[in-house]
């Protein structure tokens, strides 16, 4: 069984730059549909092909030093191959801060080192491992990629000296994707989409980001989606001392529940109240 060490404290956590976007990541593309999903109309066809979709599962994260300050903050799946008993391990990096990835090729470095360590210190097999970002952002990138060989001492000729171990990587640049031309599932959609809006300073038109809700036919995973979204939607609008205010709320929700707009609020709003309870 893989190592699983919790040294910080929930409230530490809460307190995180950049906590709210974190954790509303974690819970769309924690689920493991949403995940394979992503996987299918995203990530490399190469890897994608080489993997046991049906038997993908969340991997715990590891942990890097002796006091646990380097966490694997992002999320990590266990992905069988087709060929064997041998694992990979995929993994959804999320970067939302800043306009370049130059932080990155340190990132994955420790990543890939922690998780190297720990299955040889358990004398297993070493995963094969693919990294895969979702970058959001005001605007794209328009470019080059960060590798390590950029943060690395030059010769005369600009070539990195000595031996650089480079780490590729994927990148889903939500910047350059419009609305329409997201792909996947109603909840990919619909957690992308969302996420797009919010990260790109266009608060005020989430809701045009909310219409795939109207493809799920399930209405307790509506309700379930849409509690999320609201929950998340009103943190963003919060931490930039701005109100979700009720009226808003409904205009949003109109276009997909009519009808039923009043009720789907009075639901979800009920069952905050409980949970508080």
């Amino acid at each position: 069984m893989d190592s699983l060490i919790i040294d910080q404290s929930e409230e530490q956590q809460k307190t995180r730059p950049g906590n709210i976007y974190d954790a509303f990541v974690k819970n769309i593309f924690g689920r493991i549909l949403v995940f394979i999903d992503f996987l299918l109309y995203y990530a490399d066809p190469q890897f994608v092909s080489n993997i046991e979709i049906s038997k993908i599962d969340p991997a715990p994260t590891h942990y890097i030093g002796l006091t646990g300050d380097e966490r694997i903050t992002d999320l990590v799946f266990s992905c069988p191959l087709k060929n064997g008993t041998a694992q990979t391990r995929a993994i959804i990096v999320f970067e939302h801060i800043g306009d370049s990835l130059s932080e990155l090729p340190i990132k994955l470095h420790s990543y890939a080192s922690a998780i190297w360590k720990t299955e040889h210190k358990e004398g297993k097999e070493l995963s094969a491992l693919y990294f895969i970002v979702l970058r959001a952002g005001e605007k794209s990138l328009c470019g080059h990629y960060a590798t390590l060989a950029d943060l690395l001492p030059k010769d005369k000729n600009g070539q990195p000296i000595g031996i650089v171990p480079e780490i590729k990587y994927d990148v889903v640049d939500l910047p350059e994707i419009d609305l329409d031309q997201l792909r996947g599932s109603p909840v990919l959609r619909i957690g992308m989409g969302v996420l797009k809006k919010m990260t790109e300073g266009l608060e005020d038109e989430f809701a045009q980001a909310l219409l795939p809700l109207l493809e799920i036919a399930d209405e307790k995973q509506q309700t379930t989606i849409t509690k999320e979204i609201l929950d998340f939607a009103s943190k963003v609008f919060a931490a930039r001392n701005k109100r979700l205010r009720d009226e808003d709320i409904e205009k949003s929700l109109q276009p997909i529940f009519k009808e039923r707009t009043k009720n789907m609020i009075t639901t979800i709003f009920e069952e905050k109240y409980l949970e508080g309870e």
